[in-house]
């Protein structure tokens, strides 16, 4: 046991000393001890897994085991961010990283237990293929979909470049058909405007003014290039004030952020950063490639992080932009991604966190008040969870491809309109406040909420929301307790309580095991027999 024992640390020390390029010089005595340190540290855990593979009942999974300790390991930091991804896992996870994918490339959804297309993408496999928004997909590859998941049906979507997968849809007309589509690679277009103009996007807001509107939904390889094609078209038709909407923006690649904030800045820092062992390092921007100048606002809300932190607070704090909405969610978390050798998985680690040019912690943490990026005086407009899904819900109608019939025009220019027909009232002030100053020259002040206060509300209504889960989990447990004490009555079980004793007003005297007495307590109201079930309570005849 003992020679095998070393053996294992032998192989793990040659697998580390690789990992970290190999061994340290023999004159260098401190990082010498100081690596003995470090397999030491692993003495415990081979001993215990070697205890486990040898002596457990059962034979143990070692990938299991093994993926249980990394996981333990990152759980212990108390940070959401840094996270494991086995090599299974991968795929999905660069998927999302870089915003590509292989599909038929449709937006899709459960509705009333089937498949739904929330609506083709452009230049789609499925949109060349003739499905349309509001189609029903009643089988994929011969399987039904109704009752599935809608994990399980992307799954059969996705696969291999140029093979086919079968589907058969109802279209809003009723008529049922199947439709074989060639799967492609799909890259996700991260830059939309307001709505269709067929299969492109619209970018204008407000043309008589020359106000464009672009929405950015994440930061990846492409974004930078859609979004200089959106504000190419807008500069043709020469643009005047723009509103970048980055609400729901979880954030994304660094570069990208800082590349988007110098297309709008000539001078100032971007954005910084600092780590317990990195040293600190800031972004500055420079004038070449910059836009010409023109008044613009930035939307953000609770769920705008990270990178789109990052571009807010840099325009904002450098004076460049407005920023409508709430205070943004917080992720100010500075994320390394690590291959691990071996195609042994991915390691995402937090390094460091982001800092606005002021000096302000982007990150969010527990017990401080300030945290993100704050909308600009008077122009903080609150929206609730039932209301922002309403505004995602009301203005699809105006983002989907309808080859069809014509798409649905829509009056952006009309804050009231904004208001009562896609139900944004952050946009409906972003409209206002840039349409005041192109006309009268100065920016309005469209309200007086605090900021912090509303964050904080936010964030209380959020735990208000977990507290009365958990209250409705707990009033069911008690709900089923009570059920099986009732059986157990039924089945004979003998009362703790004599059922025609009048125990109003009586008395409880609670002693410890040497007959101190603990405390007498009056019995005001309940129902006493219920409460005694609560413990494990064994009667005691008079005199034991």
């Amino acid at each position: 046991m003992r020679a095998e024992h070393n053996l294992t640390c032998l192989l793990l020390v040659g697998v580390l000393a690789a990992a970290l390029g190999g061994l340290p010089a023999a004159g260098d005595a401190a990082a010498a001890a100081a690596d003995r340190s470090d397999y030491e540290w692993f003495d415990p855990i081979i001993v215990v897994r070697r205890a486990v593979l040898d002596g457990f009942y059962e034979q143990p999974d070692e990938e299991t085991l093994k993926h249980a300790m990394i996981d333990a390991m990152i759980n212990a930091l108390d940070d959401p961010y840094t996270l494991f991804i086995p090599p299974a896992a991968e795929a999905d996870f660069n998927k999302a990283l870089r915003g590509t994918y292989v599909g038929i490339g449709a937006e899709v959804n459960v509705v009333d237990d089937y498949l739904t297309i929330v609506s083709p993408l452009e230049d789609s496999p499925a949109l060349e293929a003739g499905v349309m928004a509001g189609d029903i997909v009643l089988e994929i590859a011969g399987m039904s979909t109704q009752d599935r998941s809608i994990d399980q049906c992307i799954e059969q979507l996705l696969g291999e470049p140029g093979t086919p997968v079968t589907i058969r849809v109802r279209h809003l007309d009723g008529v049922e058909e199947p439709l074989t589509i060639v799967r492609q690679h799909i890259v996700t277009r991260t830059v939309k405007g307001l709505r269709r103009h067929g299969e492109a996007w619209s970018y204008w807001a407000d043309e008589t003014r020359s106000i464009g509107y672009v929405r950015v939904t994440q930061f990846v390889d492409g974004t930078l290039a859609e979004l200089a094609e959106a504000l190419g078209q807008l500069q043709e038709g020469g643009l005047r004030g723009l509103v970048l909407d980055l609400r729901g923006n979880p954030g994304g690649e660094l570069g990208v952020a800082i590349e988007m904030a110098n297309l709008f800045l000539d001078d100032g820092t971007i954005v910084s950063v600092r780590g317990r062992n990195r040293r600190p390092q800031s972004w500055q921007a420079e004038a070449p490639g910059t836009l010409a100048d023109f008044p613009m606002i930035v939307l953000v809300n609770r769920y705008s992080a990270s990178a789109s932190e990052i571009v807010a607070g840099a325009l904002q704090e450098n004076g460049r932009a407005k920023v409508v909405g709430t205070r943004t969610f917080g992720k100010g978390s500075v994320q390394e991604v690590i291959d691990l050798p071996y195609e042994q998985g991915t390691l995402k680690l937090t390094s460091g966190h982001y800092y606005l040019p002021s000096g302000r912690n982007i990150s969010r943490q527990l017990d401080s008040a300030e945290w993100g990026v704050d909308p600009d005086d008077g122009l903080v407009v609150g929206m609730s969870e039932e209301g922002y899904r309403d505004m995602i819900l009301a203005r699809r109608q105006y983002e989907v491809i309808r080859p069809d019939r014509p798409q649905e025009p829509g009056n952006f220019a009309d804050p009231t309109w904004i208001r009562d027909a896609i139900k944004d009232e952050q946009l409906a002030v972003a409209m206002e406040a840039l349409q005041t100053r192109l006309d009268r020259g100065t920016w309005p002040v469209l309200g007086h909420t605090d900021p912090t206060q509303l964050a904080l509300d936010q964030r209380i209504d959020v735990q208000a929301r977990l507290r009365r889960r958990l209250l409705d989990q707990l009033q069911a447990v008690e709900d089923r307790l009570l059920t099986l004490h009732n059986l157990a009555d039924e089945a004979g079980r003998p009362p703790l309580v004599p059922a025609d004793a009048d125990l109003t007003e009586g008395l409880i005297t609670v002693r410890d095991r040497d007959g101190n007495l603990v405390g007498t307590f009056r019995i005001d109201s309940g129902d006493l027999e219920f409460a005694l079930r609560q413990v494990r309570l064994t009667p005691v005849e008079p005199g034991d």
